[in-house]
C-alpha cells in the first residue's frame, strides 16, 4: 500500500491527474489545489483505486500527512493514518474542511475551513 502511495505522490506531483497500473487494478491519481477563508492555499493528492478506499495526502503546517477514507454522512472524509496526528480533511462538492481531533476523540479544532477547489 505504501508503494503504491508514494506511486501516487510521484505522480501527482508532475500533472494534475494521471493513472497507475498496479496488480492488475487501476488507481487513479489527482492533486487538487484549495484556497481557504483566511488565504492559506492546501494542496491534497488523491488516489483512488479501481476496488476499495481511496486515500489522500495533505501537506499542512511543514506536514506530510497521509490519510485513508472513512465512511461520512455526506461527502468524503479522510483521516490521518497511524503515527499522525488526528488530522481529518472533510470533504463535499469543491469545498472542504481541515480539523485536528485529540486523541480520545473528544473533542475537534478547525484548523481551516471553507477551503475552495481551485
Amino acid at each position: 500500500m505504501v508503494r503504491f502511495a508514494l506511486a501516487g505522490i510521484l505522480c501527482a506531483g508532475l500533472v494534475t491527474a494521471c493513472s497507475h497500473k498496479a496488480d492488475g487494478s487501476d488507481i487513479a491519481f489527482e492533486t487538487h489545489s484549495y484556497r481557504c477563508e483566511n488565504g492559506e492555499q492546501l494542496e491534497v493528492k488523491y488516489a483512488t483505486p479501481e476496488d476499495g478506499p481511496s486515500m489522500a495526502t495533505l501537506s499542512y503546517d511543514g506536514k506530510l500527512v497521509p490519510m485513508h477514507q472513512e465512511p461520512a454522512a455526506s461527502g468524503a472524509l479522510y483521516v490521518a493514518d497511524r503515527g499522525q496526528p488526528g488530522y481529518r480533511w472533510h470533504t463535499k462538492g469543491d469545498s472542504g474542511i481541515l480539523s485536528l481531533q485529540d486523541i480520545g476523540g473528544e473533542s475537534e479544532k478547525t484548523l481551516l475551513k471553507d477551503c475552495v477547489s481551485e
